[in-house]
């Protein structure tokens, strides 16, 4: 099929573009060309104004759709999952299992790897834990907090087909594992840790090359010892996410990252948990109740567990709350974490022959339209 969409502004990751019309063929985009140039085979499709970027790409997903990856870990789960944040934009999302048992981290990755040619939206996985330092579990269970062993690694070894994220703690594993978990092509953040800046430094050289939800369950910045924070800042080759839900991170140290981080090394990711587009304000987590109040989601210790946003509210956010620039703003969901990942050589733009995933967006940041591969899979009724 043939489509070329106009009527609205682009943003083609980097920079807007006015008065132009997107080509789409068959999944792909075919080119961006004047109105008037529009070959005659084409179906035109006039928008209502607002921006069309490239769909959004959130690499920390824990549910949606009232499902927790973690607690259904199956196809029909993962679906309801990837369904929900696609109405809200988010065309590629990395599901993410938190701390738990060897068992059901097994059966996440088995349900990826199973699914992982069957859905376009479906990245890889992120496992966030358990190597964790116990003093920033945050909501992470302490009976699931552990040290690296050779199970996990021969599960590890196994996740070869995908990209796969791995939060730890550096300071809980050796140099010697990291190297080995650098090797399977594994990327490497620094989350729920209290490492040192000498700790990371080394790490660092081994294969860590980015820091998740900067500023939460981690060490921060004091006169004598930079913490986790302060580093993650000094080292401008790592990459650092980000939850800009105004709740994890107050806005003025969100405007502060995006200064101190070098150009594309600051990405948002939700951190979104079951109740996105979902009727219900409470879930189940670790066989606990937790509930959404006001936009914060906690658990019973009074800890965050997680967010309630998908990647259109942090846009908004970073926009109207953190003085960060819009373009800039949509970079941080779309471009800058495709590069992180090291897929933006297919999604994350809007290119001559990459994916057609498109996000379409009025000015007061609702998300009136969404194509995945080139299929419209929400429309505006207007």
């Amino acid at each position: 099929m043939k489509q070329a969409i106009t009527g609205s502004k682009l943003f083609n990751g980097i920079d807007f573009i006015e008065h132009k019309a997107l080509l789409i063929e068959d999944q792909h985009i075919a080119g961006i060309v004047n109105k008037d140039a529009i070959p005659t085979d084409f179906q035109v499709k006039k928008l209502d104004g607002g921006i069309l970027s490239p769909g959004f790409i959130d690499l920390q997903v824990n549910g949606g759709g009232g499902k927790l990856f973690n607690n259904s870990p199956d196809k029909e789960s993962l679906n309801t999952i990837i369904s929900a944040h696609q109405y809200f934009g988010t065309t590629s999302i990395m599901p993410t299992v938190i701390s738990d048992s060897l068992n059901i981290l097994q059966k996440c990755t088995d349900t990826i790897s199973n699914e992982i040619d069957n859905n376009h939206s479906l990245l890889g996985i992120h496992i966030e834990g358990p190597f964790f330092n116990v003093k920033y579990r945050g909501v992470h269970q302490k009976q699931y907090i552990n040290t690296i062993n050779a199970s996990y690694l021969n599960l590890f070894e196994t996740l070869d087909k995908f990209p796969v994220m791995l939060t730890l703690a550096p300071e809980c594993i050796s140099i010697k594992q990291l190297k080995h978990l650098n090797s399977l092509g594994f990327k490497i953040l620094a989350g729920h840790t209290d490492a040192n800046y000498d700790q990371l430094e080394e790490a660092v050289k081994y294969g860590l090359d980015g820091f998740t939800h900067l500023f939460n369950a981690m060490g921060q910045i004091s006169a004598r010892e930079p913490g986790v924070v302060g580093s993650a800042f000094d080292f401008d080759e790592t990459s650092a996410s980000i939850i800009v839900d105004l709740h994890h991170v107050h806005p003025s140290l969100i405007n502060l990252s995006f200064k101190q981080k070098p150009k594309g090394k600051l990405f948002f990711v939700s951190d979104s948990m079951a109740t996105i587009n979902h009727g219900e304000p409470s879930f189940e987590l670790y066989d606990e109740v937790v509930s959404e109040s006001n936009g914060r989601i906690i658990n019973s210790e009074g800890k965050l567990a997680g967010s309630s946003i998908t990647q259109i509210d942090a846009i908004k956010n970073a926009y109207q709350k953190c003085s960060i620039p819009l373009e800039s703003a949509i970079s941080m969901a779309t471009l800058y974490p495709a590069e992180y990942l090291g897929v933006s050589n297919y999604i994350g733009q809007l290119k001559k022959g990459y994916r057609a995933d498109l996000a379409h967006f009025d000015s007061n940041f609702h998300v009136q339209n969404v194509w995945l591969a080139g299929k419209q899979i929400k429309e505006d009724p207007q």
